[in-house]
């Protein structure tokens, strides 16, 4: 689990355990977090008076969940974004139905982690595709508990191409297990790579390695599903359809500089 950044500490005092680091911490949301004495914590969490054991289990819980989403490495731009507050503006008919389809996904994460259901996100620039991306896998986060991380496909054919050098700290093995670790991945602006053989190959491993382990991955295109064909090839398109996994069209114009 990744553990949120401390971005100030200072010497604090408790009155029962005495001095202790007193840390601010990284929240996902934008705020700062000051965590207090940790050992009245840890005593609390293991009280057996419910009047003092449930608010610090609500603490611990969300620290938790805090420690979760930003490991999901959720850029900032889309840390709020929810399927609460898509837009369904710019073209509503269309709009509400990616957002149900979306909806859907996200409620029935269990079941569709369950049988490793994919998604495809496609359509053209600014119509929300990341926002939704994003929201469904705090959803996945927040409702279930899972491990959840956004990527890019330059980021992963960049990781992997950094693997090459001499004085590489990772092996490419160790790239694409950490890939196919999280129960969900979302990989987001596929198709804006070269579209070479080697860059293919590297999404090929990344979503293959999952669909073997019944990982769903969510792949996010400015390609239509004809182009995404031609991009990664038949294999992974049926990969990402495989038990009806939805392809989810964004088919209008883009809400960017927009009011």
């Amino acid at each position: 689990m990744t553990v949120p950044t401390i971005l100030k500490s200072e010497t604090a005092q408790c009155s029962e355990h005495g001095q202790y680091h007193k840390h601010l911490v990284e929240s996902f949301i934008g705020d700062r977090i000051w965590q207090g004495c940790p050992r009245c914590q840890f005593d609390a969490v293991h009280s057996p008076d419910d009047a003092i054991y449930k608010p610090a289990a609500a603490v611990r819980d969300a620290r938790d969940l805090n420690a979760r989403l930003i490991a999901s490495d959720i850029p900032l731009r889309f840390r709020k974004a929810t399927l609460d507050n898509y837009q369904t503006i710019t073209s509503p008919a269309q709009q509400a139905i990616a957002l149900r389809q979306c909806r859907d996904y996200a409620q029935g994460f269990e079941a569709n982690w369950n049988v490793g259901r994919s998604m495809m996100l496609l359509g053209g620039l600014g119509t929300g595709k990341t926002h939704l991306g994003c929201a469904i896998a705090q959803h996945a986060i927040r409702e279930f508990r899972a491990v959840a991380r956004y990527t890019s496909a330059l980021s992963i054919i960049r990781d992997v191409k950094s693997t090459f050098a001499k004085d590489a700290e990772l092996t490419e093995t160790k790239i694409y297990e950490a890939l196919s670790t999280p129960d969900l991945l979302i990989v987001d602006e596929v198709g804006v790579q070269n579209g070479s053989d080697f860059e293919r190959q590297v999404l090929f491993e990344t979503i293959n390695s999952r669909y073997e382990r019944l990982q769903p991955t969510i792949v996010i295109s400015n390609l239509s599903i004809l182009a995404m064909r031609k991009c990664l090839g038949d294999r992974v398109v049926d990969r990402l359809s495989d038990h009806d996994g939805p392809a989810v069209l964004f088919n209008w114009a883009s809400a960017r500089g927009e009011a």
